[in-house]
């Protein structure tokens, strides 16, 4: 089903959340994780509210009991599209999210333990995946959660034309505008004063006739 989830430790949870266009755009706002017996500073950024107790069952929630510090992030999501684009770098397209489940696990090695034993230890962690997978792949939203997830996808298209339409608007007037002081200075090249008064006439009229309201006419055909 469509929604996206994440649960993340405290600083990687303040970094994605502004960095990763899905959560940035999705579901913001970073709730403790407390609430549903994790241990540790961790933070939930859900869509929808049931999603977070339903990905975190009494499995999930023993995995970070067991291993609070090698868990960093756990992302699933099917809008992902990487970063956020900066202000001025806004696709023209709207980006089609991609399906991905997102693990980042700390390996926890040094002088007393060696990277072999550290990767041995957080084996169960690599069936905490193949059990994620699978989980992901049986769950189903509730209805209303299926309909509140259908139209935040709705609403962030319908966001992004807009955008879209406002950035080719402020592109065009700018051209115009590019367009308009090259004739200026066009004009202001012409030796001849008859010349230079004609033309800026005629541009002037130009000018006035772009700005008059557009009239179109109706016809009606009276049997």
């Amino acid at each position: 089903d469509s929604f996206i989830f994440c649960i993340a430790a405290k600083k990687s949870s303040l970094r994605l959340s502004k960095e990763m266009n899905d959560l940035a755009t999705y579901c913001p706002e970073r709730r403790p994780a407390d609430k549903f017996e994790v241990p540790g500073s961790y933070f939930i950024m859900s869509e929808v509210a049931e999603v977070a107790s339903a990905m975190l069952d009494a499995k999930l929630v023993s995995m970070f009991k067991k291993f609070p510090e090698s868990i960093d992030t756990i992302h699933f999501s099917d809008q992902f599209t990487g970063p956020k684009p900066a202000d001025d770098q806004q696709p023209l397209e709207l980006p089609q999210g991609k399906k991905v489940l997102i693990f980042v696990f700390n390996l926890l090695h040094g002088k007393t333990r060696s990277l072999e034993d550290a990767i041995e230890e957080t084996k169960p962690l690599m069936q905490l995946v193949f059990y994620c997978l699978d989980k992901v792949r049986r769950y189903k939203l509730s209805r209303e959660a299926k309909a509140k997830a259908d139209k935040n996808r709705s609403r962030v298209a319908e966001n992004h034309w807009k955008s879209i339409h406002a950035v080719k608007a402020e592109r065009a007037a700018e051209e115009r505008e590019k367009r308009r002081r090259e004739i200026k200075e066009k004009i202001k090249e012409i030796e001849d004063p008859e010349k230079q008064r004609k033309m800026e006439e005629r541009e002037n009229r130009r000018e006035k006739k772009k700005q008059q309201p557009k009239i179109k006419q109706l016809k009606i055909k009276a049997m």
